[in-house]
């Protein structure tokens, strides 16, 4: 539970938030390498299908088709206007399933579910796909030049294989350091510096708190119960015209923060909470130009109850 609940209010469960849109790279000899094997196959994975069935929102078929006419409309608009901004389309969320914390032996054990593991796997090896390119393509916060943009594909996915979280510990530290003003500025911050670090729900929900502000606040975070770690990652076309591509990354934070406010001629009352959330951060374009923004909060979507 956040000390901020607006966020939370904003969006809806990963249980009703799915994108199944279909990447698609240029192509050259660049993308060739057979790590990157994924032009024709759903970004989202089996889990996050399965999620949507379940789902009394929109059906795996609709949001394909609905990706689709999207993509034909904004076709058919380059012709009669090549000067169309698809760069404030709100996008939906691109992995909506985030798969819980298991211990080391569930991975070997064998009486575990197997069709869970591969799925769960399936999952992983699109996310280091996805951090690939990004690196690549100088996107990744605190990674815009150096070894680890232009080395080779096979290295740079040994090393995202062994070493996930170790391999992007500047872009973690960049994202945790937004996450903490989006929280501040929410509290004590104005609309102009929520509008340029935030976008989509997230900013709706900041702007809800800002403008409803009454009293004097102050947010604190006061430790981390556990370091920041990334949960999945993304990408797709937005505009087929000029493969135009965009990225999210989900980080999961657990955090112990305060919230302090104050009413007029009263005593300032202190909140304490801890707090576990799973951030959206967004960006278009995918490029070193790039700027990433918060774009919202994914709730985890409860197990169905087994018979």
């Amino acid at each position: 539970m956040a000390l901020l609940p607006t966020l939370r209010s904003s969006l809806p469960s990963s249980s009703t938030i799915l994108s199944l849109s279909r990447p698609f790279f240029p192509q050259s000899s660049q993308f060739s390498h057979p790590y990157v094997q994924l032009q024709y196959r759903s970004i989202s994975s089996s889990s996050s299908r399965n999620a949507a069935a379940m789902s009394k929102s929109r059906s795996v078929q609709d949001v394909e088709k609905e990706l689709e006419e999207q993509k034909q409309m904004m076709a058919r608009a380059s012709r009669t206007n090549p000067g169309m901004d698809v760069g404030v389309q709100n996008l939906p969320v691109f992995e909506s399933y985030i798969d819980p914390q298991k211990p080391l032996w569930y991975f070997v054990a064998f009486w575990t579910d197997k069709a869970y593991r591969a799925e769960r796997s399936e999952r992983a090896t699109l996310t280091r796909q996805s951090l690939n390119e990004i690196l690549k393509r100088g996107a990744l916060p605190g990674y815009d030049k150096g070894f680890k943009r232009n080395t080779i594909d096979p290295v740079r996915m040994a090393w995202l294989y062994m070493r996930r979280q170790k391999m992007i510990d500047k872009s973690i530290t960049v994202f945790s350091n937004m996450y903490e003003n989006y929280m501040k500025i929410q509290a004590e911050g104005t609309i102009g510096q929520a509008t340029s670090l935030a976008k989509d729900n997230a900013l709706q929900a900041a702007l809800n708190v800002i403008r409803g502000r009454k009293d004097k606040m102050s947010w604190e975070l006061i430790k981390e119960n556990s370091p920041p770690y990334l949960v999945s990652s993304r990408m797709t076309v937005v505009d087929p015209r000029d493969m135009k591509m965009a990225a999210q990354v989900v980080i999961r934070f657990d955090t112990q923060q305060a919230l302090t406010t104050q009413k007029k001629n009263q005593q300032p009352a202190r909140r304490e909470q801890r707090v576990v959330e799973n951030i959206i951060f967004e960006v278009m374009p995918v490029d070193i130009t790039c700027s990433w923004k918060v774009k919202g909060k994914l709730i985890e979507q409860q197990e169905p109850k087994k018979n």
